[in-house]
């Protein structure tokens, strides 16, 4: 029998392995998240049309490594600017690109990168289809701020006119509507705790 133990930012992985003679193994995994402590406002990247723009939450990465990573997702997938924003924890970011695609390429686009497991994971532990980053102050923690935009030399995939808006006028980044973007004008909004559950697998 072998017990392992793996502790995330804000999870706890479970993991028990039983070697039977003569029989198959048998292994059992449990995730624990913890429990969130405020509510706080966000924001999902799913377009009208059911596509996903990128969303990218980064813990314990600098902003080099940040921009290193960035570059690479953007010539590895084509995309275009990626719009970056600080949070009040150090080596904290989110990271936006309005190029829109499709569930399985924006899962392939998240597994690939560095991003906060929990996050990247969050539509199947938490039921949805739609990724979600803060908007707003959590506890004492402040919102997040817009840092800086890392340009790209690709500008092909249509982008989303509703999250370029949203950006443009809640943080005043300066977005130049260059290139191919759809007719949309809302997106998601909601009222959220951030993530408090127990996902299990035999």
């Amino acid at each position: 029998m072998k017990l392992e133990l793996k502790r995330g930012k804000n999870y706890l992985n479970l993991g028990l392995a039983v070697d039977f003679p003569f029989s198959k193994s048998f292994r059992f995994s449990t995730t624990f998240y913890d429990t969130p402590s405020a509510y706080s406002l966000g924001y999902n990247n799913r377009c009208a049309d059911g596509k996903y723009v990128i969303f990218c939450d980064y813990d314990d990465l600098s902003l080099t490594e940040i921009i290193a990573e960035v570059q690479f997702l953007q010539e590895k997938f084509v995309l275009s600017d990626f719009y970056i924003f600080k949070l009040d924890r150090e080596n904290s970011w989110h990271a936006v690109c309005l190029d829109k695609v499709t569930l399985a390429e924006c899962w392939e686009i998240l597994h690939v990168s560095s991003c906060d497991g929990a996050f990247v994971n969050s539509v199947k532990n938490l039921n949805t289809r739609k990724w979600v980053l803060r908007i707003d102050k959590k506890g004492s923690r402040g919102a997040p701020k817009w840092h800086l935009t890392i340009q790209s030399r690709f500008n092909s995939k249509q982008k989303s006119n509703a999250h370029a808006e949203f950006l443009k006028k809640y943080w005043q980044v300066p977005i130049k509507k260059e290139g191919k973007y759809d007719t949309a004008k809302e997106i998601g909004i909601i009222r959220y705790n951030t993530a408090s559950r127990t996902k299990g697998k035999v």
